[in-house]
């Protein structure tokens, strides 16, 4: 198609969605879907059988982002005959229970009831369609975690799943011994070094940069000088905002680093400014200079500013430096319920990442969950759910997982498996879940190959009994 689809091209559906699949109370809401249908080869048009389905997974966020930026679904469906589906994850995007008061309701915002509207939404489709033809799950990021999940949890609704930066085992207690929060900050660390493309001197700038922070922390001179350095909206009185700050600058290295990819881009800020191509490269750049320490440290801390500012200023219009910050919006809820993977809240060490050292314990997190949403988290829930990591995944199938060496998600995904029904994907130049998006011409080697290889499965499962 040219131009590039997106919801465009899509018809709008609502679906009366149950809100909540597990009791008997038959409240419902609206939720919302696009689907596709221009590449659907039907028996009624003489086609040979029914294509399948191509479901896509709504994450946190609203679903048109996902319609308009999942190339490899665009892009392999008239080959596979295939109908497109987007749905939208309840509580985000236009599919919110309760309107204007869905905060007050919250205890239905769980991933379990989002599988289970996904499979509803399934079901009506194919009962309204006269069909039963094998639906291929994708998803990217939270999205890429729920496909998974769909096929581990309704194998007789799900073929197979594309699960792109998926990272499934993103928690430190469940899955201590798959993954830490500072592993997650190392591969940040990472997409600022030479080897990733980033200037030499990018890394150890960084770390000096925290030094400097904190010990103007110490004074109200110093206090000052950070809120005129760093442009901030309200002044800083404590030490308390001067973290908060730091905690600002490492979100942003971390958006960043998600969004590194080969070409400029605005997803990972959901169309509201366009990142450059490798903006962790972008922003080292301000950092490259051997900055003499102590006699430049107001020039490092500008540069410090200016790196960040390529995301937290990415519209060019932003007046002043936002402190404290809620990261993710009611995302964070679901890390507090659940605890499904939240950055924010993991661990650095300052030693294998270029940040200072944090240690979150689960006593401050189930505190500041209490009071932020009245809930504490049940740190064992997801691997109670699904199991340990290794009978996991020896026990389904038809699942392709990907990961991108520039892509700090990949800390907590599924990097290798005995299994031979699973096929890991490593993408080394690949930031988040890139194989998912639009073919480009500046895309490296490997997503190109990684595509080919998604797309060889996905033929083989349709060709193959569940």
């Amino acid at each position: 198609m040219n131009p590039r689809p997106n919801t465009g091209n899509c018809s709008l559906h609502w679906f009366d969605q149950r809100l909540d699949h597990f009791t008997t109370l038959n409240a419902t809401y609206k939720q919302r879907y696009f689907v596709y249908d221009k590449f659907w080869k039907r028996q009624a048009d003489g086609h040979k059988e029914d294509g399948p389905i191509f479901f896509y997974c709504g994450n946190e966020a609203d679903v048109t982002l996902y319609v308009n930026s999942t190339g490899l679904m665009w892009e392999n469906a008239q080959a596979l005959g295939a109908l497109l589906v987007f749905a939208e994850h309840r509580y985000f995007g236009h599919s919110i229970p309760f309107g204007d008061q869905y905060k007050d309701h919250l205890q239905y915002l769980t991933h379990d009831q989002a599988l289970a509207d996904y499979a509803l939404v399934l079901r009506s489709l194919q009962q309204q369609h006269r069909v039963d033809v094998p639906v291929i799950a994708f998803g990217g990021s939270y999205g890429g975690m729920l496909a998974a999940w769909f096929r581990i949890k309704y194998p007789a609704t799900i073929r197979g799943a594309i699960a792109a930066s998926a990272p499934i085992f993103a928690n430190s207690i469940g899955y201590a011994e798959q993954f830490q929060g500072a592993d997650y900050w190392q591969v940040v660390t990472h997409d600022a070094s030479p080897e990733a493309g980033a200037a030499p001197n990018c890394i150890p700038n960084v770390r000096a940069t925290w030094p400097l922070m904190f010990a103007k922390a110490n004074s109200s001179r110093g206090l000052a000088d950070l809120s005129a350095l760093f442009q901030t909206c309200t002044p800083l009185h404590t030490r308390d905002d001067v973290e908060a700050l730091a905690l600002t600058l490492m979100m942003a290295w971390d958006t960043m680093a998600m969004g590194n990819f080969p070409f400029p881009s605005s997803y990972l800020t959901e169309g509201k400014a366009t990142l450059p191509s490798f903006p962790v490269r972008a922003a080292c750049e301000h950092l490259a200079p051997p900055f003499s320490l102590p006699n430049e440290s107001t020039a490092l801390l500008v540069a410090m500013k200016d790196a960040t500012d390529i995301f937290t200023n990415a519209t060019r219009d932003v007046a002043c430096t936002v402190v404290h910050q809620e990261y993710d919006g009611i995302w964070d809820y679901m890390w507090c319920s659940q605890l499904l993977a939240q950055e924010s809240y993991f661990d650095s060490n300052g030693v294998t990442d270029m940040f200072w050292p944090r240690n979150i314990t689960f006593d401050t997190i189930a505190t500041d969950c209490r009071a932020k949403w009245g809930v504490t988290p049940d740190p064992d829930w997801i691997r109670t759910a699904y199991g340990p990591a290794d009978v996991l995944l020896a026990s389904t199938s038809n699942i392709v997982f990907s990961n991108g060496g520039l892509d700090p998600w990949r800390a907590g995904g599924v990097l290798a498996t005995s299994n031979p029904k699973i096929t890991v994907v490593d993408i080394p130049e690949g930031a988040h879940h890139l194989d998912l998006m639009f073919s480009d011409p500046r895309d490296p080697a490997s997503v190109t190959q990684a595509r080919r290889t998604e797309i060889q499965q996905i033929r083989t499962w349709l060709h193959r009994d569940a």
